[in-house]
């Protein structure tokens, strides 16, 4: 692999790392806004009496547990951008918008097995979000831990096998031209 290749695969992953990395951003705040709108976090709770020692110990410790989880949807949604890239690469050649367009439902797709997987072994998590309890609560009661990872296993390999099947058209057509194999 020569330098070049090397630089232009750096210069492509790193612009679809950082578009996981925002939507993985717009996630957290999205789900923020939803949860203080939604008012299951406890926001409007009185602080007197003992409350109000608890909100001064915690108050000055928000700013950086905010930031910590904001860092860690930001790097888990550049991680799933890069996946998603990969995956979204056996469907279109093409680069500028149309690789883009199709890279976010991957990255969606990539983000709903992971979130069906740890639906499944910590209910827990998703708890506190009204708009999914149903789900949650019929996937809790039907579902098997296995069942998320056996539908992104094979989503991924149909992914794979696309990809296989158009590197092996390309190395034909390569050494059938006398180019380097």
């Amino acid at each position: 692999m020569s330098v070049r290749s090397v630089a232009s695969f750096l210069r492509a992953s790193s612009g679809r790392l950082a578009l996981g990395a925002l939507l993985g951003l717009l996630l957290f705040a999205a789900e923020t806004a939803w949860l203080l709108k939604a008012g299951v976090v406890g926001v409007d709770i009185p602080l007197d009496g003992p409350y109000a020692a608890l909100a001064a110990a915690v108050r000055p410790l928000l700013p950086g547990v905010i930031l910590r989880v904001a860092a860690v949807y930001a790097i888990a949604g550049g991680l799933l951008g890069l996946a998603a890239a990969v995956m979204a690469r056996a469907w279109t050649r093409r680069s500028g918008w149309v690789s883009w367009a199709v890279l976010v439902p991957h990255w969606g797709a990539l983000l709903l097995f992971w979130a069906w997987d740890r639906a499944l072994a910590r209910p827990a998590l998703f708890d506190d979000l009204p708009a999914v309890r149903p789900v949650l609560a019929w996937l809790v009661d039907h579902g098997e831990p296995w069942q998320a990872r056996a539908a992104a296993g094979a989503w991924v390999a149909v992914h794979l096998a696309v990809l296989s099947v158009r590197g092996a058209r390309a190395l034909r057509r390569r050494v059938r031209s006398g180019g380097p194999e």
